[in-house]
């Protein structure tokens, strides 16, 4: 995603959006496009990130909130910075049961950040999956004195797979044309005072809910992150308006009082080629505070 990579622009005739010369381009519905009109259920993808636009009546919008379920109606014209797979932060006080938020940072991620919000859809309350003993895996083990091929905050990428290119401040992406990219976008925030590992990732699963399009989301083996003294790993997946299937595999790192977060983003259908690719990233990453 680039530094400003696209924009959105509101006015008496409706809302557009306008490309502003990003390097990979801005696609709406699947399209590429340089400038087009939007309307509410439109899907904005730029990088590895995918937003969903809702337009309401100036009247209806909530009150501003610190809960990423409030939505603020953006001015006109309005800059869309990047990047943004951070995943919304975590509440404030622990509340397993209430809302915490790309947010994903993951923002949201994280999740991608936090997109226009979608129309309500039935309460499903996941249980979120509680910190699981890593997987086993090959140990890492760099060289003395050598220099990660890659540095994001706490995130050390100590090999990038042939084909793929560093995207800096964001991660890795594959390096292709005409076609949906995946990537690997790597992201850290701090946990709010007495917020847990589980509390975080159940915040994550509820903004995944509220912002993606009936997205399946279930709990995976999680890696070995050296440096990491607990992981959660999550693979969602939800279909675009256009009707692919995207593919997220999260993982959750905690180092201290930090949480890192790694995600995939990748098409179902290329799963069986990228998949090996993303593990051997996996295998080869670590995740240490530095002070």
């Amino acid at each position: 995603m680039s530094g400003v990579h696209f924009a959105v622009e509101c006015g008496p005739n409706g809302c557009r959006v306008i490309d502003k010369k990003s390097t990979n381009g801005t696609h709406l519905n699947g399209a590429k496009i340089q400038e087009a009109m939007l309307a509410s259920g439109d899907e904005i993808k730029s990088g590895q990130t995918v937003f969903l636009v809702r337009i309401v009546p100036d009247d209806q919008l909530p009150a501003t909130s610190s809960s990423p379920q409030a939505v603020a109606q953006p001015p006109a014209p309005r800059e869309i910075p990047g990047p943004a797979p951070a995943p919304i932060r975590a509440p404030a006080a622990p509340a397993p049961s209430s809302a915490p938020t790309p947010d994903r940072t993951y923002k949201a991620p994280d999740a991608p950040a936090p997109s226009p919000a979608v129309q309500d859809r039935p309460a499903q309350r996941p249980v979120p999956p509680a910190p699981k003993p890593p997987a086993p895996g090959p140990a890492f083990s760099p060289r003395p004195g050598q220099p990660p091929a890659l540095a994001i905050g706490s995130w050390a990428f100590h090999k990038i797979p042939s084909g793929w290119q560093i995207q800096e401040g964001l991660g890795i992406q594959q390096d292709i044309k005409d076609a949906f990219p995946a990537s690997v976008g790597a992201m850290e925030e701090p946990l709010g005072p007495g917020i847990t590992l589980p509390q975080y990732v159940e915040a994550q699963t509820k903004m995944f809910r509220e912002y993606l399009r009936e997205p399946k989301i279930d709990a995976a083996l999680p890696p070995t992150i050296p440096g990491a003294v607990e992981t959660v790993a999550l693979e969602v997946r939800y279909s675009t308006k256009d009707g692919q299937s995207i593919y997220y595999h999260r993982v959750y790192a905690r180092s201290g009082a930090v949480i890192g977060v790694l995600t995939l983003t990748a098409l179902e259908k290329d799963l069986s080629s990228v998949r090996p690719v993303y593990d051997s990233v996996l295998s080869a990453i670590s995740f240490s505070r530095k002070d």
